[in-house]
């Protein structure tokens, strides 16, 4: 059993006095056994509400994604860990083509213009959510930078990731693939961690 202590920033994450520990049990094609420290939420449960400004356009909500596989992912731009994950969200949206996968990053805690700043410098192909005063944090009860939620097609909880994840594992597209087969679907998971 791989067992990867994830390094993520907890700074100004008040409630977080532990490391998250993400374990992988075994994947194998058209199962998935994965362990893993306990969920923020319940792997299963419907997603908690998401309505947010975004960095260059209109608001953007969660309803409006039904039907495709979304991922939630919640970072800052001071988090380092969070900024390295940024080029493999980057590739993965790429990789993604016109499958229905969607990506809402969610900037924890930041003024507008520091997150402008940064993604002017580092532009990214996915919306960037703004959720300054941290409600939406709080809704999904996230403690630590960066957490990642994948959401099924009826968005429902199926995997999550405390610290960061390698996007670019082959095991990756093919498990947000399979979360639009509601027969395929497993009960619950984590994703690979990034590797030191």
């Amino acid at each position: 059993m791989l067992v990867h202590q994830a390094p993520a920033c907890r700074g100004v994450l008040r409630k977080l006095s532990f490391a998250a520990i993400v374990s992988l049990a075994s994947f194998a094609p058209g199962t998935l056994a994965l362990a893993a420290s306990e969920p923020p939420l319940p792997l299963g449960s419907a997603a908690p509400a998401l309505a947010l400004p975004a960095l260059r356009d209109e608001a953007r909500s969660l309803d409006a994604l039904q039907g495709k596989v979304v991922i939630v992912h919640f970072f800052a731009t001071w988090c380092e860990p969070c900024r390295e994950e940024m080029a493999g969200l980057s590739r993965l949206v790429a990789r993604s083509g016109d499958r229905p996968v969607a990506l809402l990053a969610v900037d924890v805690g930041e003024p507008e213009l520091r997150v402008r700043r940064f993604f002017d410098k580092q532009p990214v192909p996915f919306p960037i959510l703004l959720d300054e005063d941290r409600a939406a944090m709080k809704a999904w009860n996230v403690a630590v930078l960066p957490t990642s939620f994948v959401l099924d097609g009826t968005h429902r909880l199926r995997l999550y990731a405390s610290g960061p994840v390698d996007w670019d594992a082959p095991s990756v597209l093919p498990l947000l693939e399979r979360l639009n087969d509601p027969a395929a679907v497993p009960s619950e998971g984590t994703l690979p961690p990034l590797n030191d």
